[in-house]
């Protein structure tokens, strides 16, 4: 018993010491850290403030222009374009032609839509610039540039936005440059690319494509462009940051929608419908086929959205017909 109880005294005279020892260690760091916070706080007080604007970094990266490109102004009043597609096939004279011009703001259309290329790639009105290019002569069947000139000239008297659209051929970049500026000085609104709604999933490959493509049209035409893509591209939210990137170098986007119905219309509708807002999209309607057409146009409306375009027209009435010339 002896032995336990002075065993028992000496380990309990070891727990105050190390008690003590811990408090003085903790108490000293204490110590240092507030002196060296102070010392800190005082450098930092009395340091000069470098009020010097930063140095201009310089790039030399292939594609780091795309990140100091400034954005491409966007205009909410393309939100509602509507335009009926101007057929100018066989106008004989400037009346015809006017005509035909105010046929579509009769119909309620604000804007002219011009496919200056058909299915086939070729152009559909005789370009000087390109018979420069070519050293080829002009079809004497095709839109002359003048009767062309002249309805556009008349669209935008009356009240008419107008656009021209057409396929894109990056592989004749030197003719479609020249069609642009053409086109630009034409005195045409805005352009639409075609061609690049075959794809149906985009990346950082194919999106430099297709700015590359619309960067050098800008440089010879000043004029607003738009870029057509397909419904798979919208509808795949992995494609977003892509169309982001691609509608920050363009004044709107458009969706393909010349092989849809009214079901897919109505879909496109539910899915998109912030889409056509924010990225000024604007429907892509085939007009070959008047009740099919109808019943997109309506279904789009139906869901409140009043921006498309279309490409090709009713196909004429024959001959004879009771219905020609209305």
């Amino acid at each position: 018993m002896k032995y336990y109880r002075k065993n028992y005294k000496a380990k309990k005279f070891k727990f105050p010491r190390r008690f003590i020892f811990v408090l003085v260690f903790a108490l000293v760091v204490i110590a240092l850290t507030l002196l060296l916070g102070n010392y800190l706080k005082r450098r930092l007080d009395n340091a000069p403030i470098d009020t010097s604007k930063p140095p201009s970094v310089e790039t030399t990266g292939e594609n780091d222009t795309q990140d100091t490109r400034p954005p491409v102004p966007h205009d909410d009043a393309l939100l509602d374009v509507s335009a009926g597609f101007l057929d100018l096939a066989g106008c004989a004279d400037k009346a015809e032609m006017q005509t035909r011009v105010q046929a579509l703001k009769t119909a309620g259309y604000n804007a002219v839509s011009f496919a200056v290329t058909d299915s086939n790639g070729q152009l559909t009105y005789a370009s000087p610039a390109v018979q420069e290019l070519s050293r080829l002569p002009g079809k004497e069947t095709l839109v002359s540039l003048d009767m062309l000139t002249g309805a556009i000239t008349w669209a935008q008297k009356v009240g008419l936005r107008t656009c021209a659209v057409i396929e894109a051929a990056p592989e004749q970049l030197q003719i479609d440059c020249a069609v642009a500026e053409e086109l630009a000085k034409a005195g045409f609104d805005e352009l639409l690319i075609r061609g690049f709604e075959t794809y149906e999933t985009v990346d950082n490959g194919s999106i430099e494509v297709m700015l590359s493509y619309v960067r050098s049209l800008r440089e010879r035409a000043p004029i607003d462009i738009g870029v057509c893509l397909s419904r798979a591209v919208y509808t795949a939210a992995q494609h977003a940051p892509y169309i982001e990137k691609l509608f920050f170098e363009t004044e709107f986007l458009a969706i393909d929608l010349t092989a849809a119905n009214d079901t897919d219309a109505a879909d496109v509708v539910q899915r998109l419908q912030g889409s056509f807002t924010a990225y000024l999209l604007r429907a892509v309607l085939d007009g070959s086929d008047t009740e099919k057409s109808n019943a997109v146009q309506a279904a789009l409306q139906e869901g409140d959205i009043h921006s498309f375009l279309y490409v090709s027209a009713p196909p004429a009435p024959p001959a004879g017909d009771a219905t020609a010339g209305e």
